[in-house]
């Protein structure tokens, strides 16, 4: 018991000295330098500032000691002295005191994010899409309002769901295009409005966060869903006779085909994992001409067809426009290794 107390005692010993010393230090600190703030009526507007402005008062530091007035010239000044008051920053008055300077120099960081890599989408005025630039932040992000003209970047109406923001986006940034563009749809993650995403929780940041930059830029194109279903083997076959019932777009696609690409060559079998989600590589985007794109941005803008339909026939052109056979199915597990990096990523 003798001993606990000893050692219990000894510890409060060391924890006064240290208490102690601490104190000391603060009080020699103070006695070197004690700057305060003075509060006064504000100074005359000059001719450069507006007469309202605020203007912070100047810092003043008392000087007890009298100014010297053989001395030597000081030596320059590094960052780390002009950052300390006290010590280099200051103006020298002879007689009684140091004003701070007005303009204390900083070394700052500017914050800009690369234009390699660009987020294109397309939002209801209502969606919060926050969470792109919360979450993806290394990308910049272009959002579109499909519903409101008077949003500060929209599209001039409500049509064919992604597909008019999509194109607007390249028609607008065709000559100065990032590297990878990923066009997405405005919802986060969840089920089942994100019910076609890859990932076990369905999460777009997920998706985007393992998108393998690499592959879209070696094969110029990448579909950000690997299932097959819906879309695969043979989703529209245009010339099917009697139509598979229910398959609306599979009966316009010929038509629409002839007014998109200005040709006949309508293939027999058009197929690719749905939805609308994908990423291209600005080289890719480059291998049609802007007419093209602006071709297809007036037939969604002018189309007769219905939203849906419209949107229907681009989803299933994507992957045609950008470079790929009509039938573009690739092995679920290869493509999951291609796009995300893992055989067995969902």
């Amino acid at each position: 018991m003798t001993l606990t107390y000893r050692v219990a005692s000894a510890a409060l010993l060391i924890l006064a000295i240290i208490l102690i010393k601490r104190h000391l230090d603060h009080v020699q600190d103070d006695s070197r330098v004690q700057p305060f703030w003075q509060i006064s009526s504000p100074a005359p507007a000059s001719a450069d500032s507006p007469a309202n402005e605020f203007v912070p008062e100047t810092p003043v530091i008392p000087d007890n000691t009298p100014a010297k007035q053989d001395a030597p010239p000081a030596a320059p000044e590094s960052y780390h002295d002009r950052a300390r008051p006290g010590v280099g920053g200051l103006r020298t008055k002879p007689g009684d005191r140091k004003v701070l300077s007005k303009k204390p120099e900083y070394e700052t960081t500017p914050i800009i994010v690369p234009n390699d890599r660009t987020i294109v989408m397309a939002k209801m005025s209502w969606e919060d899409t926050s969470w792109v630039s919360n979450d993806l932040n290394e990308w910049r992000n272009v959002i579109y309002t499909v519903d409101d003209p008077f949003a500060p970047r929209h599209t001039p109406i409500n049509k064919g769901r992604e597909s008019l923001a999509y194109l607007q986006y390249i028609v607008e940034h065709y000559h100065d295009l990032p590297a990878t563009i990923i066009f997405l749809h405005s919802h986060k993650d969840g089920w089942p409005q994100a019910w076609h995403t890859d990932t076990l929780s369905y999460s777009n940041v997920e998706s985007v966060r393992s998108l393998q930059i690499d592959f879209v830029q070696k094969n110029g194109f990448a579909n950000l869903r690997c299932q097959e279903s819906p879309g695969c083997p043979d989703e529209i076959q245009p010339f099917r006779n009697p139509p598979r019932p229910g398959k609306t777009a599979e009966k316009v696609y010929a038509q629409a085909w002839e007014e998109l690409h200005n040709n006949t060559d309508v293939p027999e079998v058009v197929a690719a994992p749905c939805c609308s989600q994908f990423a291209v590589s600005r080289g890719q985007v480059l291998q049609r001409p802007k007419s093209d794109y602006e071709r297809y941005y007036n037939w969604v803008l002018t189309t007769d067809l219905p939203d849906d339909l419209s949107a229907r026939v681009m989803e299933y052109s994507w992957h045609i426009i950008f470079g790929q056979n009509a039938v573009y199915c690739p092995d679920t597990f290869q493509c999951y290794q291609d796009v995300y990096g893992s055989a067995y990523f969902w």
